[in-house]
């Protein structure tokens, strides 16, 4: 029997070793399944799917990957965006008080839209790898690569590798590069009073003094080992020297990328300290265009076929090209984790995909590199590359006016990182007016500048009702008092098409006034006491904290009661005044009002009532006696 059982088991062995490589056993073998590199990829369910506008579209799928023969459950969040989009792709970071400073995906993209209040940010994931603990660089928190945003050259040295998007619709529209990817020097920008470039020039000495012709930029960087600050000493050598003391940013990522942006301030030198530099220059055409209140940039560009990119980040592993499998041999790729990809389609077209891991028992595993292929492969992407992953893969959209998370970040939280890509759409310029009453909101709008937008017809959704707007006020009547209603403009284009504006908001409509209903003044000997009788159904005032003038001297009211010594106040009532806060939900108003209407009952008046209601209640006792 033994002997048998071997013998069978044998036989087994020797199936499996020569079946299972020829037919792998899958579990989803009549799903569509993706291919490449080994790998496999196939969507059990679309569990979510978004319109956000401007062509843009969101969706999660719960699905499932294949390696090596096993399945792993994955959440996949994915954006793509069109080539033919007016949106852009903006690489951005938090880079206030002239350093690095981590913030969580969806806080950059509201420092963004604070800072750039015409644009709206439509979604976002986080972008590239960087000093996660601040021990890798003199100034820490930096990102591994580049970050360009909107033509401004942030950072450019390069760890691994550059990933720029052009933003111009064509089907070139993302660009891959290496190290050697910047001009050979900085270059100076100079700037009109209407902030327009009018001149550059090469920067060609960097803390040194310029030659024959040549121009520096100064500016003191940190230490690499101490994380200090080094003050810098400009060396003019008979140059002319243009020093900015307060910088819009003044960005030293290290003794060889600095960037510095502001205007001019003083001609004569001193020490630089932070949010500091100048420009010091032999050149006499760059001398004649620069004196006190010129605004200046000093950065470095980008060179080559990386020129025509306006916004740039980095990444650590292409590992899809010809949409199959690329084994770049990258070490972070090698391992199953939440992984952030950015790809392209063959039509120019973006695809961002945020894959959830570390989280098995909710169906989230992560991926491996091949993984990733298989997943992106199946979006439609030729390319692809790998960005920061880990807790770090966030993805964030707009949805009912709020940005929202979408993805399952595995840290249980919002990482904070360095830097992330926002797509985001400028706004047409529009001037709005809202008249609000208790029941009824009115809306006038005037479209002042489209920028770029198709607007034949300007349209308002307001709580649900559609109205069009411009020629004549909207009028949306029948509602409730002190409610929030959601409004958001739309326009119909050149062919008829109804589209999101991603212009909107909250209002609420009027709570209703407060209303005093009398004073009443009880006189005694050495006191005036007040009490205040008011009725405010919606909390509209701060009538429980109001302020009481007698006699030209104030005294805060407490739930509507006060007490005025006569020795401070006076024993006769001259004038009488009451101030109080009241906000409508149309801003907060002070109010200050005469009081001339009151009843002043004396001392004498009180204890003759008590008298008679002593002798009343001394009645009906022996009454009932």
């Amino acid at each position: 029997m033994k002997r048998t059982l071997r013998f069978i088991w044998l036989l087994l062995l020797a199936f499996a070793a020569v079946a299972l490589p020829l037919s792998p056993v899958i579990c989803g073998a009549g799903e569509d399944i993706t291919t490449t590199g080994g790998a496999g990829y196939y969507i059990r369910e679309r569990v979510a799917e978004n319109d956000l506008g401007y062509l843009i579209k969101h969706f999660t799928d719960h699905s499932t990957t294949i390696r090596n023969n096993a399945e792993y459950l994955q959440q996949v969040n994915v954006l793509e965006v069109p080539a033919a989009t007016p949106a852009k792709i903006i690489s951005y970071a938090n880079l206030r008080n002239h350093k690095w400073t981590l913030t969580s995906v969806r806080k950059l993209a509201e420092q963004f839209e604070e800072e750039n209040p015409d644009w709206k940010v439509i979604a976002a994931v986080n972008a590239d790898f960087f000093d996660i603990n601040g021990i890798l660089n003199g100034l820490p928190y930096q990102t591994h690569n580049p970050v360009v945003t909107m033509g401004e050259f942030y950072k450019t040295s390069v760890r691994t590798n550059v990933l720029g998007f052009t933003n111009d619709g064509s089907t070139n529209t993302l660009i891959a590069g290496g190290k050697n990817v910047r001009t050979p020097n900085m270059i100076l920008a100079v700037y009109d009073d209407d902030d327009e470039i009018i001149a550059e020039f090469d920067i060609e000495k960097i803390n040194a003094a310029p030659g024959a012709g040549e121009t520096a930029v100064f500016f003191g960087y940190y230490d690499d080992q101490t994380q200090k600050y080094l003050p810098m000493e400009v060396a003019l050598d008979g140059a002319e020297g243009f020093f900015i003391e307060d910088a819009e940013l003044a960005l030293p990522n290290n003794a060889n990328d600095f960037y510095g942006k502001g205007r001019i301030t003083a001609r004569n030198p001193f020490t630089l300290e932070k949010g500091q530099f100048a420009i010091a220059t032999k050149n006499q055409e760059v001398a004649a265009l620069l004196d006190v209140g010129v605004k200046v940039r000093a950065q470095f560009e980008f060179a080559g076929e990386l020129a025509r990119v306006d916004n740039a980040t980095g990444y650590q592993g292409k590992f899809l090209e010809g949409s199959e499998f690329r084994d770049s041999g990258v070490s972070v790729l090698a391992a199953r984790h939440p992984r952030t990809a950015v790809g392209v389609r063959p039509d120019g077209s973006i695809v961002m995909a945020v894959i959830d891991g570390r989280q098995a028992a909710s169906g989230k595993e992560g991926v491996f590199g091949d993984e990733m292929a298989a997943i992106m492969k199946k979006y439609g992407c030729a390319e692809a590359y790998n960005l920061d992953g880990g807790g770090s893969s966030t993805m964030i959209i707009r949805k009912d006016g709020e940005l929202v998370v979408v993805n399952s970040p595995s840290d249980g939280r919002e990482r904070s990182d360095a830097n992330c890509l926002l797509i985001a759409v400028r706004m047409p310029e529009i001037r709005m007016e809202f008249s609000q009453a208790e029941d009824a909101i009115t809306v006038s709008a005037e479209l002042i500048a489209a920028n770029n937008h198709d607007i034949q017809k300007l349209y308002i959704d307001f709580n649900g009702e559609l109205r069009e707007v411009g020629a004549e006020e909207a009028v949306f009547s029948g509602l409730n008092r002190d409610t929030e209603y959601y409004y958001a403009f739309k326009y119909r284009d050149s062919a008829g098409i109804l589209r999101d504006l991603l212009v909107d908001g909250r209002i609420k409509t009027l709570k209703r006034p407060p209303v005093i209903i009398a004073f009443e003044i009880y006189e005694y000997e050495p006191f005036f006491h007040i009490i205040l009788h008011y009725d405010d159904p919606d909390y509209a005032s701060r009538l429980n904290r109001a302020y009481i003038t007698l006699n030209g001297r104030e005294s805060l009211a407490l739930n509507g009661q006060a007490t005025f010594a006569k020795t401070t106040y006076g024993s006769v009532i001259k004038s009488l005044s009451i101030r109080y806060q009241v906000d409508l939900n149309d801003g907060e108003q002070t109010v200050i009002s005469p009081v001339d209407d009151y009843l002043l009952k004396s001392s004498a008046e009180i204890e003759a009532i008590l008298v008679i209601n002593g002798k009343v209640d001394a009645l009906v006792e022996e009454i009932y006696r």
